[in-house]
This record gives structure tokens, C-alpha cells and sequence, in this order.
């Protein structure tokens, strides 16, 4: 029997919070970044759409800084 975990918004805010530091290097920026506006999500900001529970959405956007991808 698998045994379901689920994501609090606290844990899905540490995830993105994460990637982002990952990509940038910077703690500090990377928290202010979550408060800032996203174009690619119609303006909304990473807590947002973390609060929407579109944690999976933004981790992706993040990814794809990763891959080159940028907008």
C-alpha cells in the first residue's frame, strides 16, 4: 500500500524557493523574486500561484530557465 504525502503550501513554497536559489545562486534574491510579478502567469506572483496550487506549473517555468528556455 502506498502511502500518500501530501504538499502543505509551506513545503511547495520551500520547493520553489529551491529551484529558484538553484538557478540564481542567491538566497535573498530568490525570496524577493517570490513576491514579484510573472508575465508568463498573467502578472502573479510564485506565491500565488503556489496558493492556487500550481506549484507543479511554476517549478516547471523554473526548469526551463535551466534548459535555456527563457520567457
Amino acid at each position: 500500500m502506498e502511502r500518500c504525502v501530501a504538499i502543505t503550501p509551506d513545503l511547495a513554497v520551500k520547493r520553489v524557493l529551491q529551484a529558484a536559489e538553484a538557478i540564481s545562486g542567491d538566497h535573498d534574491k530568490s525570496v524577493a523574486w517570490l513576491q514579484e510579478p510573472i508575465a508568463a502567469f498573467g502578472g502573479k506572483t510564485a506565491l500565488e500561484l503556489v496558493a492556487e496550487g500550481r506549484t507543479d506549473d511554476l517549478l516547471g517555468y523554473i526548469q526551463s530557465f535551466e534548459s535555456g528556455y527563457v520567457g
